[in-house]
């Protein structure tokens, strides 16, 4: 089976694309699937009292994060975040429920839940310290029919981000690609 990168998030191998998401310009392929390239420095999301929240939508899902930092708020720097396939297209081929993983904090943060493909999930990160640079990533995978063929579906993010209350000036526009989306599928 062949991968392919479509635009700047979708990865999926080459006649399930065209049957669950449409047809899109292939791009030379880029590292293995649902393993993200390093972190540079304009390449994530820096929370602060201006910038609480963190919201990004493509043709895959919905992803969203936030941290308080303004009145009362807790040292720990807890931060709930939502993950949702709002893509029609995969929910159509979806055949079962979708077993939905996510780690981060350096390995000590882990979450699992066995959700409806579409279901908003969600959980909350901590402890953060300040100024550090965390990545949460999460895959959920999931039964599919495609073309008359069963398979599996993978589709994963990957959120890039640091928490400083005392930033002043810093714009979410420098975030770059704070999140990536993957899709792909196998058996």
């Amino acid at each position: 089976m062949r991968m392919h990168i479509f635009g700047r998030t979708a990865v999926i191998s080459g006649t399930a694309l065209a049957m669950a998401l449409g047809a899109a310009g292939a791009a030379s392929a880029a590292g293995r699937p649902g393993h993200h390239a390093p972190v540079a420095a304009a390449h994530y999301f820096v929370f602060t009292k201006r910038h609480q929240g963190f919201a990004h939508r493509d043709r895959i899902g919905a992803f969203h994060a936030q941290v308080k930092l303004t009145g009362r708020y807790s040292r720990q720097y807890p931060m709930p975040w939502s993950f949702q396939i709002t893509s029609p297209k995969l929910r159509a081929i979806a055949r079962g429920r979708a077993v939905c993983t996510a780690t981060g904090l350096n390995g000590h943060y882990h979450d699992r839940h066995v959700i409806p493909v579409g279901y908003v999930w969600h959980s909350t990160v901590k402890p953060h310290r300040v100024r550090k640079v965390y990545t949460l990533s999460g895959t959920c995978t999931f039964p599919v029919q495609v073309g008359g063929k069963p398979g599996r579906a993978f589709v994963g993010f990957a959120f890039h981000y640091a928490i400083n209350p005392d930033a002043r000036g810093v714009s979410p526009k420098t975030a770059g690609s704070a999140v990536t989306t993957t899709v792909r599928f196998g058996h």
